[in-house]
């Protein structure tokens, strides 16, 4: 046989392995597709239900019954979204290591310390009859969309394991993973804030931890005072006797701080709500975005439902959380609602006091034995590990401060009433005044509930539990082992922080503190936000006296750069021109064009960005560096949300004596700054004279497993483009972190309404919908609330 024969029958061969080989893929992808068409008896439903998809994929879901709507999205739920589910709840209950072997046992160590799977169980024990008929109907439905499929979704494939079948538990695990999303397991801010109160002088501390300042911009108008620059130098190794009796090393550039990512890189949200005065209709409207990490899928499942309640109609339309049955935002014609995380103080951090042999710790009472917990982790490719959890009359053992304290945590998460399915009482809720009394009754992370009426009216208040302490600062840890320091119990309903209908006609928050005064304290500090974002917010609602639909999804898209002008100028008129940088010119030109816009197409916003986070981290270096060799768990992150107040006090005020000592003058750190920003920006993408912000901070939203399995990113990541958007600005916007959605909405004319969603609605890369109005949320334009016109119907039978 010749040799160009041969080199035909090879390539002809590898054509047809690779065809084969696609085919396979493709067959075997298409078997875990859901059921979007036909009819399908759905055992345990008392009559037929109708699921009809427009061309995103969004279900109206039609039922006869709560029940049967609960069953019905469970069905939903298993077919589109079950390994996301699984995910949520293996999250919680510290069984990652079960999918992912060892890769996942550190991180599920720490979260078995809370016992939330045991947590669980007893949640669906005490829970009302009614209730817990609709989370039996919804886990059955669950499973039974997920038995449905031909074969798993393909990440079980891809991993090599079965799906395990969805427990009644497993909805209160879903909302256990939202309470390790938006609140700290750890404790970490509350260790790092103390550490940092007894390392540093009174007035240092002070400084760098203001109470408020110039950015604040809660709801009541009070304001917080920046505190004054402090005589006291910033400590070093030789100078303080705590500091060099744990480490001599002197801080090196190598160990120095050089985290550079923004401040307010937190789960949170925005929202706000205006009157009706200020609207079309005599209704009220509703602006809710909420910010967290985004992947493939997204978190939440768009939904509009419909049933029958004694003979009333019901309908609600939002944002499902797949893993429970009821819908977490959005309006159900009187009423609409939505969430921003609160920040409040639901935590502590306890000092214990042990006994010689170290298995006792100091009560009121006495000494007491810890309680011992034995959990067994499931780890896959391994045998199984065995895990003892320490526990106290407070909460789990979390850990030791640095001079080797046992710490304890109390955490509302803990308690039996942090969980229910009282958010079916908000389902019905007639208007603002009810909305808010259903609020502090809601098992959910406590957040900051706003909402609006078809009547005009509006409300905020924090929903969930609120402790009330005794005898000590929540911000700090504390020691509650002679009584005289503790939790007594919650605060009433009645007497929760709340406002309704303000005179202003405006509601406002965005994860930074609300109200001052009473209502604070009620709510504590619990790493507030600064007020960057609300301020800007509230600026835009003052701006204008009427606002429609697309007039509050503009202000979720507003971009300016108020936060940084200020840095803008320090860096064009000063730091530039006294830099002798090669690439002055280049750098002028950039400042010069800058759109004071966190635009794609600006590299002003980029430059200015990147050297206040700079600055940043060669201000607090040494401190960092500091702190960490005294406790290895400090974590600046956790505190630093307010720097800056005392950074723009430095920089402008160079005071000698907090200049760090390695730098000789207070210019020369300005210039370093720029010069080691420009340097990362070469490194990391080329000539930065060539980079726009919206190419630094491109899209990267991808799939969990994708950047573990070859080519899978190509079916199912989000393209890699430019985005608009930061975090200190309305419209926050990441590289796979920001606006995990967008609603705005006035009751009672949903139909105007607005909400899209990155990613989209599906998880399966086959489906006709995947990807579909993923660029409408990246290019912010505005898509319909409600579902449009029918695509494809299902029909699900009583058996």
């Amino acid at each position: 046989m010749s040799k160009s024969k041969i080199v035909k029958r090879l390539a002809i061969g590898t054509v047809a392995v690779g065809v084969i080989a696609v085919s396979t893929g493709y067959f075997w992808l298409s078997q875990s597709k859901p059921m979007l068409e036909g009819s399908l008896a759905l055992p345990g439903l008392s009559a037929t239900v109708t699921v009809q998809r427009d061309a995103n994929g969004i279900p109206t879901i039609t039922a006869q019954s709560r029940i049967d709507l609960a069953r019905a999205t469970g069905f939903i739920h298993g077919q589109e979204r079950f390994y996301q589910m699984d995910l949520l709840r293996r999250n919680s209950a510290g069984e990652l290591s079960e999918l992912f072997g060892d890769a996942a046992l550190s991180y599920d160590k720490k979260i078995r310390t809370h016992r939330f799977r045991m947590r669980a169980q007893r949640g669906v024990q005490r829970m009302p009859a009614e209730h817990l008929a609709i989370f039996q109907a919804y886990t059955e439905g669950v499973n039974a969309g997920l038995n449905q499929l031909s074969s798993a979704p393909m990440e079980y494939g891809l991993l090599g394991k079965s799906p395990v079948q969805w427990k009644d538990e497993d909805s209160l695990l879903a909302v256990y993973s939202m309470y390790l999303d938006l609140q700290e397991h750890d404790g970490r801010t509350e260790r790092s804030l103390t550490l940092m109160r007894d390392a540093l002088p009174e007035d240092l501390f002070a400084f760098v931890h203001p109470k408020g300042g110039q950015w604040d911009a809660p709801i009541d108008g009070s304001v917080g005072e920046a505190s004054p620059i402090p005589q006291n130098t910033w400590p070093t190794l030789e100078q303080s006797t705590e500091l060099a009796a744990i480490s001599h090393e002197k801080t090196s550039q190598e160990t120095a701080y050089q985290d550079m990512q923004p401040e307010d890189l937190s789960p949170g949200s925005n929202n706000w709500a205006i009157s009706g005065a200020l609207t079309q209709y005599t209704s009220g409207m509703l602006a809710d975005d909420m910010h967290l990490g985004i992947r493939v899928p997204n978190i939440w499942f768009r939904a509009h439902m419909k049933w029958q309640e004694n003979g009333e109609p019901h309908q609600v339309v939002g944002l499902t959380l797949p893993g429970a049955p009821t819908l977490v935002v959005g309006s159900n014609t009187k009423v609409a609602w939505g969430f921003t995380n609160s920040y409040g103080d639901w935590s502590d951090v306890i000092r214990l006091t042990v006994n010689d042999k170290g298995d006792k710790y100091l009560t009121p009472e006495g000494f007491k034995a810890f309680d011992l917990a034995n959990e067994t982790i499931q780890v896959a490719k391994k045998q199984p590990e065995q895990y003892e959890i320490k526990e106290t009359i407070w909460g789990p053992v979390i850990g030791e401060d640095g001079d080797g304290n046992l710490l304890a945590y109390r955490w509302t998460a803990h308690d039996e009433i942090a969980t229910n399915l009282n958010f079916l009482n908000m389902e019905k809720a007639s208007s603002v005044e009810e909305a808010l009394s259903i609020g502090p009754t809601l098992g959910m992370p406590n957040q900051n509930l706003v909402t609006a009426d078809k009547d005009g009216n509006i409300g905020w208040i924090i929903t969930s539990i609120i402790p009330v302490r005794y005898g000590f600062d929540g911000s700090y840890i504390s020691d509650w082992s002679d009584g005289t320091q503790g939790w007594s119990g919650y605060l009433p309903h009645d007497q929760y922080p709340k406002v309704y209908n303000p005179a202003q006609q405006r509601i406002w928050t965005a994860n930074s503190r609300v109200v001052g005064g009473e209502m604070f304290d009620k709510i504590g500090n619990g790493g507030y936000a600064l007020g960057a974002r609300a301020k800007q917010i509230r600026d835009d609602l003052f701006a204008k006296e009427q606002f429609s639909e697309q007039d509050l999804l503009d202000i979720q898209l507003d971009d300016r750069a108020v936060f940084l002008t200020r840095w803008h100028k320090l860096l064009l008129e000063q730091v530039v021109p006294s830099s002798n940088h090669p690439d002055q010119a280049a750098l002028t030109k950039a400042l010069q064009n800058w759109s004071a816009r966190a635009s794609e197409e600006d590299q002003g916003y980029l430059l200015v960005r990147q050297f206040r986070l700079k600055v940043r981290n060669l201000l607090f270096a040494d401190l960092v560096s500091q702190l960490s060799s005294m406790d290895k768990h400090f974590n600046f992150n956790s505190v630093r949300k307010y720097v800056e107040e005392p950074m723009w006090a430095m920089i402008t005020e160079q005071p000698e004596h907090l200049l760090p000592t390695r730098y000789t003058s207070w210019d020369k750190l300005l210039v370093q700054a720029l010069n080691e920003s420009l340097d990362e920006l070469n490194k990391d993408f080329g000539d930065w004279k060539t980079l726009t912000w919206g190419e630094f901070n491109a899209v990267a939203i991808k799939h969990p497993m994708s950047p573990y399995v070859p080519f899978l990113g190509l079916l199912t990541d989000m393209p890699h483009e430019p985005q608009a958007g930061d975090t200190l600005m309305p419209r926050v916007g990441g590289r796979d972190f920001g606006a995990s959605q967008r609603i705005v909405v006035a009751p009672g004319h949903e139909d105007k309404g607005i909400l899209h969603m990155p990613s989209s609605q599906a998880a399966h890369p086959l489906l006709p919908y995947f990807g579909k109005g993923h660029e409408e949320w990246l290019k912010g334009r505005a898509t319909p609330l409600l579902p449009g016109e029918t695509r494809y119907e299902l029909t699900l039978m009583p058996n």
